[in-house]
């Protein structure tokens, strides 16, 4: 926002305004008159640029709400994808079992390799 000046302080009259009658003024009433309105020109263009801003801010907020829309779609499609294919690796039990199959038949080779070599050599 722009600077603006301060506020000019509204000096009281040296007498009080009179009531009823139609004189109810003094000499010093336009200046002070010409004050007010001047600070309401102030009040009037500050108010017209936060309103500008506020609009600008709505804006942004807008577009921040998409991107953040964009990027939760974003990570909960990631995140299917890495359950799925989680859930498509062997288990323990599984990787346990195949090792100690595995295991228990190179063992059995080699325990009997001698008559596995009598046998095909026929």
């Amino acid at each position: 926002m722009s600077r603006r000046p301060e506020f000019v302080p509204i000096n009281q009259p040296d007498r009080p305004l009179q009531s009823g009658g139609g004189g109810g003024t003094f000499d010093g009433m336009e200046p002070r008159v010409a004050v007010l309105e001047n600070n309401v020109e102030y009040i009037k263009r500050d108010i017209g640029e936060l309103k500008a801003d506020v609009s600008e801010i709505r804006r942004d907020l807008g577009r921040m709400k998409d991107d953040f829309k964009s990027d939760v779609e974003s990570v909960k499609v990631q995140l299917a994808t890495l359950t799925e294919r989680v859930n498509h690796l062997p288990s323990k039990g599984f990787i346990v079992s195949a090792t100690l199959s595995s295991l228990a038949i190179v063992t059995a080779l080699i325990l009997f390799q001698d008559h596995l070599k009598t046998i095909f050599s026929h």
